[in-house]
């Protein structure tokens, strides 16, 4: 079973091990994993799963920018809800999923977000179908569906999420 602590510097070098065998496996994220510095960067807090002491999944949240497109469409239907973050950057191992990992890190995180009295909000690309189905099993709601653009002419159908109440 996997343990949920806060991510320190020390753990980029584990997490980017990680994301490149998710990235090898589901193609996560589409941007790739050339600029680790930028892709943890944003993040407002952030946590590790570990299992025997290695790190295999990671979650985190940052603050929310209508460059979001989750945070576009939030704001567009509830233009009075500023108290919003978004969730992002999880990722479990390949070979470490299906123990209720994800679950854990999403907990984690929305608990945080409960304590500072913020809803959470996240796009999943139409492609990432078992996160979505994650999402729905943990009570997150739909609440729209927008295009994902990235690079030069990239871009794929996404669904927008709301974190539990």
């Amino acid at each position: 079973m996997a343990t949920v602590r806060a991510r320190t510097d020390g753990d980029i070098a584990a997490c980017l091990e990680v994301l490149k065998a998710v990235y090898e496996t589901n193609g996560y994220p589409v941007e790739g994993v050339g600029d680790p510095g930028l892709f943890f960067s944003k993040d407002d807090v952030a946590w590790v799963a570990e299992i025997d002491g290695i790190v295999v999944g990671h979650v985190a949240f940052a603050k929310a920018s209508t460059e979001n497109v989750a945070v576009a469409i939030w704001w567009q239907q509830h233009p009075e809800d500023t108290h919003v973050a978004v969730l992002g950057r999880l990722f479990v191992h390949p070979h470490s999923r299906k123990g209720g990992t994800a679950s854990r890190l999403v907990a984690t995180a929305v608990e945080e977000a409960r304590r500072r009295r913020q809803r959470l909000v996240l796009f999943s690309l139409i492609k990432d179908r078992c996160a979505i189905s994650l999402y729905g099993k943990l009570g997150w709601q739909h609440f729209g569906s927008a295009i994902f653009k990235w690079g030069e002419g990239n871009e794929m159908a996404a669904e927008c999420f709301t974190s539990p109440l």
